[in-house]
């Protein structure tokens, strides 16, 4: 029995046993409401949610763990000589438990323990790993007893689960039988959101596995907003998990992982900032997480690997993400007064990072900041640290003219894009492989190492010009990677990243090749959501391509294969590729006062969604006819402009474009020989209007 005896208490109604706060409010305990009330577009697409519709949830069914047969969910009951039950909650869930049950005999006391997990793999008395020592086991609580009676078990708050679906209940200690009467949880994420369900973005398609996949990603970066008071401990306690951690400001905030590990890390944000706008809309999380990295910079400009109370330091591509989620954070939201109430920080930042630039080679030199995301083989020059550089300048750039700074530097900082643009094609660019190498060294070395994540990001970030052969061939370079169940990562062998994966599907999309962003999707997150041994509702941290779940076991991770994370922000990409792609809607300046409309459409006949800014809602759709022509429909604040970029007919002869229900003309065109139409560009004004092109 644990030495960590936990509050037990005989209470006669359920109702009166659960958590404080439970029913005072439905917001996270005490937490300030200020979420949404309401979704922004309530429609059938909201069949495809995973978010509860309360913050109070009970299981979805109960099993004998020996048999796996199904128990009754209003009375499960065994004895010592049994291996107890295990709960089947349908879905990713996290929080505190409470749970009322009779001890129907004993011979003297003993104990209800209860362990959790997020996959299958770890049913049984010892919970999946998320204390983040890898040397022992999270191990189970413990809810003591010594007669027979009604009792009701309450969680303590610091040790609320984070994250799992599966709870297993037995017994310990003399001979005893148990009945198990109720079991309820008290949902933690979103703190400060009323309506769990109150999306303020929605996606729906002709594609159900798709739609699936775009809700899921919208769970995953719910699961992912906590209280800051409610991170992970760190220093972990010496036995079971404490999440007590306090990990920042604010009341939520972004972080990595639902189970582990709670805390702010800001290259997972360089995925999750886009998911949390287009999906549910939450950036005043993101926000949040962006004030604590700011907060903690370093003397020299350097932020900080990761948030508190982990302070992980010393990583040049991690300080890169924070800004350039700091651009995208504005972009969305167009809270100019956040980056000037830390332009000179943000000043800071950029001067640590331009003085590693190596003017005999004209790339970065990283050295002593080589902390990444869990790849092998980070080399001084490493190509993807070349991107994060060209991205961060050319955004900082945008975030100087936003200010209407006038001391030159976004100038200043379009130069040094420029020049270092020249510099990773020159240094970097392997014209027999179509991909860049991994770094100097690896090329000096003849590693034959290209890359996912350099490559991914060159197109995405704009180092290549996407309208190239050279955005072509590395996207067919990219295809050499796949497995059946994903993209292997050559700088992570035998392992699958959808981190670096959910760069890869945009980079397909940006240069045209649709139908590959859309395989890849369903080949890779379609089979971690159909795999009955995952959350089914969730985004995982990563896998092995041999289909276990083993992510770093063999570079961190001290082969604890439960430490894997099943709800990992990082892994959201398709929400942004399925939105700001494949629909084709997304904005282009601060919070929407501009936007482009770009379609793409694959083997998809119809597909529509929005989301919304400060400014108002944005919403698209479109319907491809059995003749190769479309409908368009699109609405969007009325002081706004944007630009349209509409596929061109697949009818034989000239277009026919009507807009509104008048034929019009004075659109230009430009060949995308990667797709099989050619764009048609046109400028776009706010309002709801209809464009049938035929």
């Amino acid at each position: 029995m644990a030495s960590h005896s936990l509050l037990l208490r005989s209470c006669a109604v359920l109702l009166l046993c659960l958590p404080r706060y439970a029913f005072a409010q439905t917001c996270w305990r005490d937490t300030p409401c200020t979420g949404p009330d309401e979704a922004a577009f309530p429609g059938e697409w909201e069949s495809n949610m995973f978010t509860p519709s309360s913050r109070i949830v009970t299981p979805k069914a109960v099993f004998d763990p020996e048999t796996g047969e199904s128990s009754s969910l209003e009375s499960a009951s065994w004895t010592s000589t049994q291996s107890g039950v295990y709960y089947d909650f349908g879905l990713e869930v996290g929080g505190v438990v409470s749970i009322q049950f009779s001890v129907l005999s004993t011979d003297g006391g003993g104990a209800l323990g209860i362990a959790f997990t997020e996959a299958k793999d770890w049913i049984g008395p010892v919970s999946d790993s998320s204390s983040g020592m890898y040397e022992r086991k999270d191990g189970a609580l413990y809810a003591n007893f010594s007669s027979a009676g009604d009792n009701t078990y309450a969680m303590p708050d610091e040790q609320l689960r984070g994250g799992f679906r599966y709870m297993t209940l037995f017994l310990v200690g003399s001979s005893s039988s148990v009945m198990i009467n109720n079991v309820s949880l008290e949902l933690s994420f979103q703190p400060t959101w009323s309506n769990l369900r109150a999306f303020q973005g929605y996606f729906h398609s002709n594609d159900d596995l798709l739609n699936k996949i775009w809700y899921s990603g919208a769970y995953t970066i719910q699961t992912n907003a906590l209280h800051p008071s409610t991170g992970r401990a760190w220093p972990a306690p010496e036995s079971q998990w404490l999440n007590t951690g306090d990990i920042g400001t604010g009341n939520t905030i972004n972080t990595d992982g639902a189970k582990r590990d709670r805390t702010v890390w800001p290259g997972d944000m360089g995925v999750a900032i886009s998911a949390a706008f287009y999906s549910t809309g939450d950036i005043e999380s993101v926000k949040n997480s962006l004030a604590t990295l700011y907060s903690i910079q370093a003397e020299n400009g350097l932020l900080p690997f990761s948030g508190p109370p982990l302070l992980a330091t010393n990583s040049d591509t991690y300080h890169m993400w924070t800004m350039i989620g700091t651009y995208n954070y504005v972009l969305y939201s167009g809270d100019v007064g956040f980056i000037r109430g830390i332009w000179s920080k943000y000043l800071a930042a950029m001067n640590f990072i331009a003085d590693q630039l190596d003017p005999s080679l004209g790339l970065l030199n990283i050295t002593g900041y080589t902390e990444d995301w869990g790849r092998f083989y980070t080399d001084n020059t490493s190509a993807s640290a070349q991107m994060l550089y060209y991205r961060t300048l050319v955004t900082g750039s945008t975030l100087a003219t936003w200010l209407d700074d006038t001391t030159g530097v976004n100038s200043t900082w379009l130069e040094s894009a420029s020049k270092l643009q020249g510099a990773i094609n020159a240094q970097l660019w392997d014209e027999i492989a179509g991909a860049f190498d991994n770094s100097v060294e690896s090329r000096e070395n003849d590693t034959g190492l290209h890359p996912q994540d350099g490559n991914a990001l060159a197109v995405l970030f704009g180092v290549v010009n996407a309208t190239s052969d050279q955005a072509q061939d590395i996207s067919t370079s990219l295809t050499k990677n796949w497995t059946p169940i994903g993209a292997e990562s050559p700088e992570l062998p035998g392992e699958v990243s959808p981190f670096i994966s959910s760069f890869e599907i945009q980079a397909h999309l940006l240069v045209g090749q649709t139908q590959r962003a859309l395989d890849l999707i369903r080949t890779s997150w379609g089979w971690y959501l159909n795999n009955e041994n995952g959350t089914q509702s969730t985004m995982v941290e990563g896998y092995l391509t041999d289909g276990s779940f083993g992510y770093r076991h063999d570079a961190g991770y001290a082969e604890d294969y439960s430490y894997t994370s099943h709800s990992h922000g990082w892994a959201t990409g398709p929400v942004t590729a399925l939105t700001e792609y494949v629909l084709g809607l997304s904005i282009t300046s601060q919070a929407g006062s501009t936007w482009q409309l770009a379609p793409h459409f694959g083997d998809l006949q119809h597909v529509e969604g929005g989301f919304t800014t400060s400014l108002g809602k944005y919403s698209a759709a479109w319907t491809l006819d059995n003749d190769g022509g479309y409908v368009l429909e699109y609405s969007a604040p009325e002081d706004t402009s944007g630009v349209l970029i509409l596929p061109e007919s697949n009818r034989s002869g000239s277009n026919e474009i009507m807009v509104d229900g008048q034929s019009v003309m004075g659109y230009s065109s430009q060949s995308v020989e990667s797709d099989s139409r050619t764009r048609l560009y046109a400028e776009g004004k706010g309002g709801k209007h209809r464009i049938e092109v035929r």
